[in-house]
């Protein structure tokens, strides 16, 4: 798992994990993760409880993503003190966050982000599930700044604590969310394209969908031809490569909100459904010529940055109304 800034090195909150999966079933197993100290908080059961918990995700050194279940409920505790922002979806059940100055509560239809330094405890009640994330401040910061091109830079919004998470930009959100964990149980290869574009358009999308105060207004009105030809140049020349959505943004010389706006503006799409698009294209074009060099239709995929095969088949077939190996006898 990556995260999309250029030096995630300068700050390391997380011990880097690609994929991570946990059960615990007694109160020894408790003691014995948390002298392991493997995340950032300690579990406490219940009391008079048997425990039971579940949870699996992934984190690179900067962004923390998992989804957990408990039939009995638990208590957590901060090991450390972090400068980071924890987003939870409860599907199920409740949760109670406790913090120095105030609690905020957590339950199906609401989303919660609060700062992790200002907690204190946190607690699930029984049959409970969520998807949660944790990004550093300054990761935050950053994207902040690739996404609206803020008068100040490292300049954070101040989110509300406790949102109702029904409407679609949230809900979109929580469903990027499981989908990234759903990527990382099945693993993610580092020649996979797709899944940076998947992690970056995640942050993005909650620091657009995740209501504020103090929202910076976002440059309007026409803009000229020459950010979107220069980030259709820059996505063509560097389609193989991992492409991120804020070095196009450097590219065309805007910010990545601006770019979102002109490509729905001009395209009548997104710059990833763009991307995706061409390499797609790229991939159609190799399969008429496979049979010149021999290459599989895997070994073609994987060239344009397609691991996944089933998500690369159903994006195939949407687009051109065909499988892969039509287009190759053809």
């Amino acid at each position: 798992m990556q995260i999309f800034l250029a030096d995630a090195s300068a700050f390391m909150p997380f011990n880097p994990q690609t994929y991570f999966s946990h059960t615990i079933d007694t109160a020894q197993q408790i003691e014995s993760f948390n002298a392991e100290r493997r995340i950032s908080v300690a579990f406490r059961p219940v009391s008079g409880l048997t425990p039971s918990l579940t949870f699996e995700g992934g984190q690179s050194s900067s962004l923390s993503l998992w989804q957990t279940t408990s039939r009995s409920g638990f208590l957590t505790v901060p090991n450390d003190d972090l400068e980071v922002f924890t987003v939870r979806f409860v599907t199920d059940g409740s949760m109670v966050r406790r913090d120095h100055r105030e609690q905020h509560i957590g339950r199906p239809g609401h989303a919660m982000m609060v700062s992790f330094d200002a907690m204190r405890s946190e607690e699930a009640s029984a049959d409970f599930a969520a998807v949660s994330g944790t990004v550093t401040r300054t990761a935050l910061a950053a994207a902040h700044t690739f996404l609206e091109k803020p008068k100040r830079q490292g300049h954070l919004p101040r989110f509300e604590p406790v949102v109702d998470a029904t409407g679609l930009p949230l809900q979109n959100l929580m469903r990027t969310m499981k989908r990234v964990v759903g990527q990382l149980r099945e693993g993610v290869q580092t020649s996979d394209l797709v899944f940076p574009l998947l992690e970056e358009i995640m942050v993005y999308r909650l620091l657009t969908a995740w209501p504020r105060e103090d929202l910076d207004r976002v440059p309007s009105g026409p803009v000229g031809p020459q950010p979107i030809k220069r980030a259709k140049a820059y996505i063509d020349g560097h389609l193989a490569e991992k492409i991120l959505l804020s070095d196009v943004a450097s590219a065309a010389g805007v910010g990545v909100r601006r770019l979102q706006l002109v490509f729905k503006g001009e395209l009548g799409k997104t710059p990833v459904q763009f991307i995706l698009e061409r390499r797609l294209d790229r991939v159609r074009a190799d399969l008429k010529h496979a049979n010149d060099d021999g290459a599989s239709i895997g070994t073609i995929a994987t060239r344009w940055g397609f691991t996944h095969m089933g998500d690369f088949g159903r994006r195939y077939r949407k687009r051109f109304g065909e499988v892969p190996s039509v287009t190759r006898r053809g």
